[in-house]
């Protein structure tokens, strides 16, 4: 009775911790890669000073590696007659195990203030149904 625990014991409470850690770890890159990916989009529309479409502004995402059925939201401001900044809001999903659904986690970033677009470039929507306008409207599939 020395050895209360024994080695198979042992063995599975070392691969429960282990299975954890790497739940954790697989968790941060995920959420790092998001984070990289709304970077990558606030620069670019800072260059570009606008987005001209929402195709344009999807075939980037995807581009840039952010997985095409997952949403996002995507809004402009205005300030004054001088010009206007966009928000952006990317969301990384984590699948818990032996829970319903998944986890989803918003990531949320806001360019400069630009002087010139802050309107999809040509401020008449071009026959488009993409309102950037309404801040809460959620685009995408997931």
């Amino acid at each position: 009775m020395r050895e209360s625990i024994g080695g198979t014991m042992l063995f599975w409470i070392v691969l429960f911790f282990m299975t954890i850690f790497i739940m954790f770890m697989a968790s941060v890159i995920r959420y790092a890669r998001v984070y990289k990916i709304k970077n990558s989009m606030i620069n670019y529309i800072e260059k570009n000073e606008g987005i001209k479409t929402q195709e344009e502004f999807e075939s980037k995402l995807i581009e840039l590696g952010y997985p095409a059925d997952q949403s996002y939201k995507f809004c402009r401001t205005i300030v004054g007659e001088t010009g206007g900044y966009y928000t952006l809001s990317l969301y990384a999903y984590f699948d818990v195990p032996f829970v319903a659904g998944a986890l989803k986690v918003e990531i949320k970033g806001e360019t400069r203030q630009i002087e010139t677009g802050t309107l999809i470039k040509d401020n008449g929507n071009n026959g488009s149904n993409w309102n950037v306008d309404t801040c809460d409207q959620v685009y995408g599939t997931y």
